[in-house]
């Protein structure tokens, strides 16, 4: 293996060199939107400048990756670090999208707590369901200053006792273990917004990603490229995304520290939030001094489990706290049922393992989703469901492994599915395809074994349609713009051709 690391250094280089122009602003142009079939695609992901900072720390909560999930209608807590103002105001901007809505929020009330500012905001019950950038502006004298964080928050109509959510680890942004498995489509992080474009197809409550977002073992100051490149990709998602710190992602090397850079990006270490009813605790489970994260070249000296006793203390108490849910969810990289002392150089244990094993049996932790070992495994444990997934990108490891990611089903307070294939696996990613037929039609194709809903969004010129083949669920418009929002079953082993029919062109 460390044979494979060299002979693919310069490879991972060039990959680098040539993927960070994929930010680009886009220009919206009427005659390029009857002209261009991949227009929608193109416009997706839309410049990341705007956001000057996108990784500042005046904005602590909510976060690109730490979103709030709210209903229409109702309040939400900003937290921001900032000096003293007189006036602050707040907005919410649709993200990425070429119809850009601006909707003010209410500011019900400012507290000032350890030198932090708590807002409570409203939203407004008009405001259409979408994924949204958050906007604070804050005024002293004659002076303003603004700050922005991406994907923030996410309204909904209602947040019920039926939804689901995306489980996906080990992205490995820059692994070049992925070459082993398939070059073409190592190349570029192709097979990484391959899973994404499916995910957001399906169209889940939220995603919940489990450790190993990056790879940072081979070259100085890969870090600095590689954070900055993962960031980007996760603003591909069209829904809520939520994280957690892996090995990879909080190695310490000469000059770097993962952990510091996840914080950077990411934000906190560990924390926890509510969807409703239920609750999910995002831990760390690679809380070791730096020391113990130490890597020389590629040689990690621990890439093994380890929760510190401070957060242990966090956990407990957070898990007392929320002792009225319904359910309970923990993600983390490392999986706390197995020992990871063979992942050491100095064969040292998973710290605390067997002390957030009692919590979890005695705050009766409905699932436990983790990654790290690049294949699917289910294991119950008094009565608790622990979930490893497999690698979207990475080496697979054992015989019957595959890229994917995994769809949890919540109905009626109730578990209704892990698992695409009993007794354990995940799906396969590359199965579900996406084809812009024309700028009003998309072709979407199902080689899965099971049907699916697929969520899909046309941008057109302003007017009216109908909705072809499924079902219109949201439409915003622009001087210029229209984007119609669709979904259909796609039945097992087939294709569909969803389409929207042109009533009149304002």
């Amino acid at each position: 293996m460390k044979n494979n690391y060299i002979l693919l250094f310069l490879i991972i280089i060039l990959i680098f060199s040539t993927s960070f122009s994929n930010a680009s602003k886009i220009n919206i142009n009427k005659n390029e939107i009857q002209n261009n079939t991949n227009f929608t695609e193109k416009t997706n992901v839309d410049s990341l400048s705007k956001f000057k900072n996108p990784c500042d720390k005046d904005i602590l909560y909510p976060l690109s990756t730490n979103p709030v999930i709210v209903e229409k209608g109702k309040n939400f807590d900003i937290i921001i670090k900032t000096n003293s103002f007189d006036n602050i105001f707040v907005y919410i901007s649709t993200a990425y999208e070429p119809v850009v809505d601006e909707i003010d929020l209410l500011v019900n009330n400012v507290e000032e707590i350890n030198d932090e500012y708590h807002l409570n905001v409203f939203v407004p019950f008009d405001t259409p369901n979408e994924l949204y950038n958050l906007t604070v502006i804050i005024q002293r004298d004659n002076n303003y200053k603004t700050y922005s964080r991406p994907r923030a928050v996410n309204v909904v109509e209602k947040i019920d006792d039926d939804f689901n959510f995306i489980h996906i680890t080990d992205l490995h942004a820059g692994d070049p273990r992925g070459f082993l498995e398939s070059i073409r489509e190592t190349l570029g992080f192709r097979s990484i917004k391959k899973c994404i474009e499916e995910i957001n197809l399906l169209k889940p409550d939220f995603v919940l990603i489990s450790g190993d977002l990056v790879f940072g073992q081979i070259y100085p100051f890969e870090y600095n490229c590689e954070y900055k490149k993962c960031f980007e990709i996760i603003q591909m998602f069209d829904v809520p995304t939520y994280v957690s710190p892996g090995n990879h992602d909080g190695y310490r090397r000469i000059l770097e520290d993962g952990l510091v850079f996840w914080q950077k990006y990411f934000g906190p270490l560990y924390y926890s939030f509510d969807y409703g009813d239920y609750h999910f605790q995002s831990i760390n489970s690679y809380d070791m001094p730096a020391l113990m994260r130490f890597t020389f070249l590629f040689i990690p000296l621990n890439w093994g489990g380890s929760i510190s006793d401070s957060q242990l203390s966090w956990i407990e108490d957070d898990l007392e706290e929320n002792t009225d849910k319904n359910m309970t969810f923990m993600f983390m990289h490392h999986n706390p049922i197995w020992d990871t002392k063979s992942d050491s150089l100095i064969k040292m244990g998973y710290k605390n393992r067997r002390n957030l094993l009692d919590l979890i049996d005695e705050y009766n932790v409905d699932i436990v989703l983790a990654g790290h070992v690049h294949y699917d495994s289910v294991n119950t444990v008094n009565d608790t469901i622990y979930i490893t997934t497999t690698t979207p990108e990475s080496e697979i490891r054992v015989e019957d492994g595959y890229w994917g990611y995994r769809l949890v089903e919540i109905e009626d307070d109730e578990i209704k599915s892990f698992n695409y294939k009993d007794p354990k696996y995940s799906i396969p990613s590359y199965q579900i395809g996406y084809e812009h037929v024309s700028p009003f039609e998309i072709k979407i194709t199902n080689n899965l074994d099971e049907d699916i809903t697929a969520h899909v969004k046309f941008v057109v010129p302003r007017g009216f349609y109908l909705v072809q083949y499924g079902y219109q669920e949201g439409y915003r418009n622009n001087h210029v713009l229209s984007e119609i929002y669709a979904y259909a079953t796609i039945e097992a082993n087939s294709e569909k051709n969803i389409k929207i029919i042109e009533i009149f062109i304002e």
